[in-house]
């Protein structure tokens, strides 16, 4: 049974792994709680597979790498982390860690990562057990076959055993002549090669050791001379074989009697001498090596089949260079790998296939290899044949002529690009995580001041003495304010980190919420929209956050083509429902993504979805971004493609199905006739918010609104004021210094659990998923900031609705 060792200082994870996930699968848990038992376990015996921690009490995860490294232990390492960054992970990957898991994994994801590990490890050795014992088996057989050449020259056993038979017969001039082998199995003697014998005894020829001449030569290990004379009758062979005169010798390989060699004379009393008895005894000796080593001969036959099926089908690519570094070999891989066949790589230079830049570096390491000096595994970077990179990390040894002289290398190449692919949408995830943080502490800062802004022009426009002018320079605060609220939401909607859900879906709205997020860009860079869009188009069943990223990856991608073309140009966004009978199929939502920039070349534009394929210059691009755009749209079966025109401009098509909701979903509002239009009475309401300008204006709007107001800047203050009084709401900012608002509901709770129930939550941090899971924890109602006077209202109202006011005693 395979052992695993577990390296980490978490009790949760070691039970899960060592009681549940790994013995399903038929492997043996070893655990170790620190660096430093997982190092004595290392040593008290070899594991096949180590799953480390990045962080553990004593020693890093990292640092157990490099350890083992230096002591060179040959055992592939999983590493588990919590975080980390890119440069931890190509650390990681430099010191040898084979794969990593991202807590909190599954076990589904814990087994697939085992697996392959292990898996990898098994063919490994088995690779290597398979070349070791081929290599044997060719020297031993290369020894072999110059005794046979120097005997017989020939490898066919049906030939060679016919030949020796004819040269017994020969040398000890008989009649007859034959050669028997023996049956362990079933303790008998077989004829496998005759000289003269005739067909009908041939075919009948077979006899036992225990009471036979021949068997007599098996048992003793020595050679029968007899003739008619000696015994005074004929001899008997076997029954209805009788000869006149026989010798017989054994075939001995080793101290093992294989067989019998034997001549006879049936119609002549000539007998055989002492010296035709040395002369077949030592044709025997000739004939054991020579039967032993087409035996052989045939056994490495298998092996090599074996071997160039292995060579030929094995995942790896496996190739040979000559002295100039040519390819001479050249493994089915190599043509999966690059697109090329086969017959158009055997013969061409390596470099043909390497950029520049990439064969400068590899250059360096094969011709030191070629010099005798040692290299270990490194990368190349080839181009298959439609252009893209491959990353290759190669290990080769260098291969010897006959004089001991260098005549090539041997290589074995693991195709890396797919983890490099992975590595960069890490990078790429990383970089979209670091973007979606800055944005919510942006969002967080700007909602405060854009509250105020919001409100005081709000309640300024409820003045109705204002002149036209005025009102009209307030109504252009307002607007702007609104608009920079909803830029403000529209960044913290594409930012937002979310679990891929399907929604009904107004692409419409997905579609504007996109653009308006290029909006400022299009308009310096001179480019008009035009919108399109069907007022009656279909919902759908979708991710509207996956879709956003899918438009604003075009409309940039767009935007960058008119700019590089000059500027000034046209972007036309356009949707439509193609009927099912158009199609064939059931009826799709047609986007239409269309620009009049440079275009895209024809030989480019089958790959512009290929991953890592970029025109833009090293650092202004990664790939990536239509890739995923295909990814995506595929994962909602639908489709995406371009039609492009150099010079003219580029359209990008998207369709997606028609769906609907099984179910529709229940959403619980309050129509307005429901509503109560004014509280029965004035409430007395608590508001607390560390923004003072946001406190001046709750104060005022609720004062206007007829109700009292007490405010204060932290929650600790907040507290203490219930404690002196009755109030009917309380109005509470979530992000605060000291107490925030989710520790202050605990603590009313705790006194009062019906006004915790009529705290309302105010917050401009809508973005962290913290305070997301806690308000939908807490039940009570949120209103985002910035937020109108009318939403103010309103939410007083369904909080009353919701749940009634006792009167109770001042």
């Amino acid at each position: 049974m395979e052992e695993i060792l577990i390296i980490d200082d978490s009790e949760q994870i070691c039970d899960l792994l060592a009681n549940y996930v790994l013995p399903e699968l038929g492997y043996h848990p070893l655990v170790a709680n620190t660096g430093r038992q997982g190092l004595q376990r290392l040593r008290a015996g070899l594991p096949d597979l180590i799953l480390l921690d990045l962080q553990l009490p004593d020693i890093s995860g990292l640092d157990l790498l490099r350890i083992f490294a230096q002591d060179g232990y040959d055992v592939p390492v999983i590493l588990m982390t919590a975080h980390g960054s890119e440069n931890i992970a190509v650390e990681a990957f430099r010191l040898g860690a084979r794969n990593y898991l991202i807590k909190p994994f599954s076990d589904t994801e814990a087994r697939a990562v085992i697996d392959q590990a292990l898996r990898e490890r098994r063919l490994r050795r088995d690779k290597e057990r398979l070349t070791a014992s081929l290599q044997q088996r060719v020297q031993e057989l290369t020894v072999l076959s110059r005794i046979g050449k120097s005997v017989t020259g020939l490898m066919d056993q049906e030939q060679l055993l016919e030949r020796i038979v004819e040269a017994g017969v020969y040398i000890t001039q008989a009649e007859e002549g034959f050669l028997l082998l023996r049956d362990e199995q079933h303790d008998e003697l077989y004829l496998r090669a005759a000289k003269n014998l005739g067909e009908q005894r041939a075919q009948s020829l077979r006899m036992a050791i225990n009471d036979t001449l021949a068997g007599q030569v098996v048992r003793t290990a020595k050679p029968v001379r007899t003739d008619k004379t000696r015994a005074g009758m004929n001899l008997k062979v076997k029954t209805g074989f009788l000869v006149r005169a026989i010798l017989q010798v054994p075939l001995i390989l080793g101290e093992k009697v294989i067989g019998v060699l034997a001549v006879d004379n049936q119609q002549s009393d000539r007998t055989f001498s002492e010296n035709d008895q040395y002369l077949l005894a030592t044709l025997a000796d000739y004939a054991a090596i020579a039967i032993e080593n087409a035996r052989l001969y045939e056994q490495v036959r298998l092996s090599e089949r074996r071997y160039k099926d292995l060579f030929a089908n094995a995942y790896d690519l496996i190739f040979m260079l000559d002295g100039d570094l040519c390819i001479t070999t050249m493994n089915k891989a190599g043509s999966q790998i690059t697109g090329y066949p086969l017959h158009d790589l055997i013969a061409k230079p390596l470099q043909t296939f390497c950029t520049p830049e990439a064969w400068d570096a590899a250059a360096v390491h094969l011709r030191a290899l070629l010099a005798g000096h040692n290299v270990p595994p490194f990368e190349v970077e080839l181009i298959n044949q439609s252009q893209e990179p491959i990353y290759l990390e190669v290990s080769a040894h260098v291969m010897q002529n006959g004089s001991g002289k260098p005549s090539g290398l041997h290589c074995i190449a693991r195709n890396l690009t797919d983890r490099r692919r992975l590595e960069q949408q890490l990078i790429q995830s990383e970089k979209l995580s670091a973007i979606g943080q800055l944005v919510a502490g942006v969002a967080h800062e700007l909602n405060n001041p854009l509250t105020s802004v919001s409100g005081y022009a709000q309640l300024t426009l409820r003045n109705k003495d204002l002149s036209p002018e005025t009102r009209q320079d307030i109504e252009q605060i307002h607007a702007q304010s609104e608009r920079a609220a909803k830029i403000v939401q529209n960044l913290l909607i594409f930012a937002r980190e979310h679990t891929p859900e399907r929604s009904t879906v107004v692409i419409n709205e997905v579609l504007r919420s996109a653009l308006a997020l290029q909006a400022y860009q299009l308009r310096v860079d001179n480019i008009a929209v035009q919108l399109d869009l069907d007022p009656n188009l279909s919902t759908t069943i979708a991710d509207p956050h996956q879709l956003q990223q899918v438009f604003l990856n075009l409309i940039t991608n767009a935007r960058h083509a008119m700019v590089e073309r000059g500027g000034a140009g046209t972007l036309t966004l356009r949707t439509r429902v193609v009927p099912a009978q158009e199609l064939g199929q059931e009826p799709m939502i047609r986007i239409e993504v269309a620009d009049t920039g440079i275009g895209i070349p024809e030989r480019n534009l089958r790959k512009i979805f290929n991953p890592f394929f970029t025109t833009k210059p090293i650092g202004q691009g990664t790939g990536l971004g239509l890739s995923i755009c295909f990814g995506i749209i595929q994962e909602h079966d639908g489709q995406i493609w371009a039609e492009s025109q150099q010079g003219a401009g580029t359209r990008v098509y998207v369709t997606l199905p028609v769906r609907q909701a099984a179910l529709a979903q229940n959403v619980l509002t309050l129509p307005p006739e429901a509503l109560p239009r004014s509280a029965d009475h004035a409430l007395n309401i608590l508001v607390i918010d560390d923004e003072e300008p946001v406190l001046r204006l709750i104060d005022r709007l609720l004062h206007e609104q007829g109700h009292h107001s007490t405010t204060f800047q932290t929650a600790a203050e907040g507290l203490q004021a219930i404690t002196a009084q009755h109030f009917d709401v309380i109005l509470c900012d979530v992000r605060m210094p000291g107490m925030n608002g989710f520790e202050m509901l605990a603590a009313i709770r705790q006194r009062d659990p019906e006004l915790a129930e009529r705290l309302i939550f105010m917050t401009g941090d809508t973005l962290s998923q913290n305070t997301r899971e806690q308000l939908e924890e807490s039940g009570n109602v949120c209103l985002p900031k910035p937020f109108a006077i009318s939403q103010l209202e309103t939410t007083l109202q369904q909080v009353l609705k919701r749940r009634s006011i006792g009167s109770r005693s001042q």
